[in-house]
C-alpha cells in the first residue's frame, strides 16, 4: 500500500494541473474566500513533493513556497476537514518560519482540505492574515467547507473537461481539431441532460451576454434563432431521448463538428463551432451531452470575404477572357483569310508576323487563365493513348513559321522506341508549345532540338529535352525560372521580346507536378540551354486510327446557316470563313432576334455567341429548342470567348451540341459545318 504522501503525489500527477495557467473558476473562488473572511491573503494551494504550488492566489507574490514552511501541510496532517491557527507567532511549530517572522508576517491561518475526484487530499483552500484572530467558530468553519466544496466541483469539472478533450483528440485523429480543443482557453463548455436542459456552463459564456447562472436550467435550443428551435429540439430527441420515435441508438458518441448560429442577449448573432460527445450510462443509454463551443464569427466573415474575392477574381478573368478573345477573333480570323490569298512581298511577310503576334497574345491569355485554374484546383488530367512523336511534329508545325522568320532550324530527335503513351495529350502539347516556343524566342541563330526518350526500369516514363543554341542560363537567375511572374533575365527578355510575366514556365512546372513528374533546366555543353521534363507515361497499345478527314472546303458545303453575334465584325468573319456558292447565311445581333428568325425559317446550322446583350446565347438556345419547331433539332454550336468545363457544361445544358472557342479556327469551324450540313446529319458531336 502506498504511503499517504505517495498517494497524494500520484493523485496530483493525474490531475495534470501543476504549472498550468490561471483559470477564472478558481480565481473567483479564491477571491470570494478573501472577501468572505476579510483576509488580505487567500490561495488555492497544491502540495507537491517538496513545495506548495499556488494554482490561484491573492496577496502573496511567490507562485510557490517550500513545503517545509507551509501552513497547509498541517491541515492535511491534522485529519480535520477545516484547520485553524489563530496565532502562529505563539505556536512552537513556526519558530523561525520565514513566512511568520519574515517580511510577510503571517499570524492567522484557516485552511480547508481540497480533494481530487477520487477522494485523495491534494491541497487546501486557505485564508491568512498578518494579525492574530480569535477562533472562527462553527459557522465560519461551515462556510469555509462550502467554499472548499465549490473548489472541488470546479476541479472535478476541469478533470472531466480534460478527459473529454483527451478522448476527442484520440478519436478525431485530426491535428487541427486537437489544437482547437487544447489551445483555445476561451471555449465554452456546456453540459446538458438527455432532455437538453443545461446543467453546467463555463464562465466564458459571457461572450453571449449571459452569466453561467442565467443559462443553467435553459434548453440548448433557447439561444438559437426562433426558426431553428423546433429542428434543434427534434435533433436532440433523436440523439438523447431513448423514448423518442426519432431516437437512433446507432449514432456515435462523438458527433460531427459544425457551426451554430446563436443569438446574444443584445440580439446580435454569433456563430459558434461545436463539438459534442454523448455520455452513456452502464447500460449504454444516453445520460448527458457534453459540448465545447468556440466563437468562429470572425473566421466565417473572413471566409465569406475570401469566397467573394475568389468569385470576383473568377468573374474578372472570365470577363477579361471575353473582352480580349473577341477582338482576337477578328485579328486571327481575317489574318487566316489573308494568308489564303496570294499576296506580294512584303505584304505576305507582314501578315505572317501579325499571325505570330496574335497567336502569342492568345497564348498569354490562356496562361493567365490557367494560373487561376491551377490555384483553384480546377485542372484535372485526362489520360488517353496518344502518339508523342506525332504530337511533337504538330508542335513543330505550329512554331515553324516563327522559327523560319529567325532562320532557326527546328529539329526532332526521336529516341523513343514506343511513341504511343498514356498521357494527357492537350496538357503535354501545352507544355511543349511553351518550352519549344521559349527556345525559339531566345535563339537568334542555329537550331532548337527536341529529343524524345524513355526512362525508368521498364521504360514507363517519358523524358523530353529541348536544347537550343541561345545565350544560355545565367547562374544567378536559374532558381527563379519556374516561379510565377519572374523572368530569368529582364534584359534578355527585352532583347528577344515577350510579356515579361514569366507565366509559361511556372505553368509548365505546376502541370508537370500535377502529372507526378519533374522539370528542370541546365546549360548545355555548347552555347545554349537545355530544358527537360520527366513524367509518368506508360506505353499504350497502338490504336488503329482512322484516316484523318481532309479539311472541309467551303465549295463542298451546302445549307443555311444562322450566325448570331453582337459584334458585326465577328459576324462578317464567320460569314467569310464559311463563304461558298451553296452556303446561305443569315445574321442576328442578339438571342431575341435569333429566336424570331428561327421561328420563321429552318436552318441547317446555328452558330450562337454566348455573351450578348438583350438575350444571351444560353437563353436563346433553350428557347429555340423549346418553342421553335422548325429548328428544334437543328445543330447549335456555341461560339464563346470563355473557356473551361463550366461554360461548356452550361452550353450543353442549354441544348447546344458543341462548343467552339474564340478565336475561331477555320479548320474546326468547317469541320463542324460539314458535319451539320451532311445530308443525313441529325446532330453535331461535341
Amino acid at each position: 500500500m502506498d504511503s499517504p504522501i505517495a498517494a497524494r503525489l500520484t493523485a496530483l500527477r493525474r490531475l495534470n494541473i501543476l504549472e498550468t495557467e490561471p483559470e477564472a473558476s478558481f480565481d473567483s473562488l479564491v477571491g470570494l474566500a478573501a472577501r468572505m473572511f476579510s483576509a488580505p491573503i487567500s490561495a488555492f494551494s497544491l502540495l507537491d513533493g517538496d513545495r506548495q504550488w499556488f494554482k490561484s492566489r491573492i496577496g502573496i507574490a511567490p507562485p510557490e513556497t517550500p513545503l517545509a514552511v507551509s501552513f497547509c501541510t498541517h491541515t492535511l496532517a491534522s485529519g480535520d476537514e477545516v484547520y485553524e491557527i489563530t496565532d502562529a507567532s505563539a505556536d512552537a511549530r513556526f519558530e523561525g518560519n520565514p513566512l511568520v517572522w519574515g517580511e510577510i508576517g503571517i499570524r492567522y491561518y484557516l485552511g480547508a482540505v481540497i480533494r481530487c475526484p477520487d477522494g485523495e487530499p491534494v491541497g487546501t483552500l486557505c485564508v491568512l492574515d498578518t494579525i492574530a484572530r480569535p477562533p472562527i467558530g462553527s459557522e465560519g468553519r461551515s462556510q469555509m467547507r462550502s467554499l472548499a466544496c465549490a473548489v472541488e466541483d470546479a476541479l472535478r469539472l476541469r478533470v472531466e473537461l480534460y478527459l473529454r478533450r483527451e478522448a476527442e483528440a484520440r478519436l478525431t485523429k485530426s491535428e487541427a481539431s486537437y489544437r482547437m480543443l487544447a489551445n483555445h482557453c476561451h471555449d465554452i463548455l456546456v453540459r446538458a441532460d438527455r432532455t437538453g436542459v443545461i446543467t453546467y456552463v463555463s464562465p466564458s459564456c459571457q461572450i453571449l451576454g449571459y452569466t453561467p447562472e442565467e443559462l443553467v436550467g435553459c434548453r440548448l435550443g433557447d439561444l438559437l434563432p426562433v426558426e431553428d428551435q423546433d429542428e434543434a429540439t427534434a435533433g436532440l430527441a433523436r440523439l438523447l431521448d431513448p423514448d423518442s420515435p426519432d431516437f437512433d441508438p446507432a449514432l456515435p458518441r462523438e458527433l460531427m463538428q459544425r457551426p451554430y448560429p446563436v443569438q446574444t442577449r443584445s440580439g446580435a448573432m454569433l456563430w459558434l463551432e461545436g463539438a459534442s460527445t454523448v455520455v452513456r450510462d452502464a447500460e449504454g443509454r444516453p445520460s448527458e451531452l457534453i459540448s465545447v463551443y468556440r466563437d468562429v464569427t470572425a473566421q466565417r466573415a473572413l471566409q465569406r470575404r475570401i469566397e467573394a474575392a475568389v468569385e470576383a477574381k473568377g468573374a474578372f478573368l472570365a470577363n477579361m477572357s471575353h473582352e480580349l478573345r473577341t477582338p482576337l477573333t477578328s485579328i486571327l480570323g481575317f489574318t487566316t483569310l489573308l494568308q489564303q490569298a496570294v499576296l506580294p512581298e512584303p505584304a505576305e511577310s507582314h501578315v505572317r508576323r501579325i499571325s505570330i503576334a496574335g497567336e502569342a497574345l492568345l497564348a498569354l491569355i490562356n496562361d493567365i487563365l490557367d494560373v487561376s485554374k491551377l490555384e483553384a484546383g480546377q485542372i484535372e488530367l485526362e489520360l488517353e493513348p496518344a502518339n508523342v512523336l506525332a504530337l511533337t511534329e504538330e508542335v513543330r508545325e505550329i512554331l515553324s513559321a516563327q522559327a523560319s522568320v529567325k532562320g532557326v532550324n527546328l529539329q526532332i530527335i526521336d529516341d523513343l522506341p514506343r511513341p504511343q503513351r498514356q498521357i494527357d495529350r492537350l496538357r503535354l502539347r501545352q507544355i511543349l508549345l511553351n518550352l519549344v516556343g521559349n527556345a525559339v524566342k531566345f535563339t537568334d541563330r542555329g537550331a532548337v532540338r527536341v529529343r524524345l526518350m524513355e526512362t525508368g526500369p521498364t521504360g514507363e516514363r517519358l523524358r523530353i529535352e529541348v536544347i537550343d543554341s541561345g545565350p544560355g542560363l545565367p547562374e544567378a537567375h536559374r532558381s527563379r525560372l519556374f516561379q510565377r511572374f519572374a523572368q530569368g533575365d529582364s534584359s534578355i527578355t527585352r532583347q528577344h521580346g515577350g510579356t515579361g510575366l514569366g507565366l509559361g514556365l511556372a505553368i509548365c512546372r505546376e502541370l508537370i507536378e500535377l502529372m507526378g513528374g519533374e522539370i528542370g533546366a541546365k546549360n548545355h555543353d555548347q552555347p545554349g540551354a537545355c530544358f527537360w521534363i520527366d513524367i509518368p507515361a506508360a506505353p499504350a497499345c497502338p490504336i488503329e486510327a482512322a484516316a484523318p478527314d481532309a479539311p472541309a472546303e467551303t465549295s463542298t458545303l451546302a445549307g443555311r446557316v444562322l450566325i448570331v453575334d453582337d459584334h458585326p465584325v465577328n459576324r462578317e468573319l464567320v460569314r467569310l470563313l464559311l463563304s461558298g456558292p451553296q452556303v446561305t447565311t443569315m445574321e442576328a445581333e442578339n438571342g431575341k432576334v435569333a429566336i424570331d428568325k428561327a421561328s420563321l425559317e429552318r436552318f441547317d446550322l446555328i452558330l450562337m455567341d454566348v455573351n450578348m446583350p438583350v438575350m444571351d446565347g444560353l437563353v436563346a438556345a433553350s428557347a429555340i429548342r423549346a418553342s421553335c419547331p422548325l429548328n428544334a433539332e437543328t445543330p447549335i454550336v456555341a461560339l464563346t470567348a470563355q473557356t473551361g468545363a463550366e461554360i461548356e457544361q452550361k452550353c450543353f445544358d442549354a441544348g447546344m451540341d458543341a462548343v467552339l472557342a474564340k478565336p475561331i479556327a477555320q479548320r474546326d469551324l468547317l469541320a463542324l459545318a460539314a458535319q451539320a450540313m451532311a445530308p443525313d446529319a441529325q446532330d453535331v458531336a461535341a
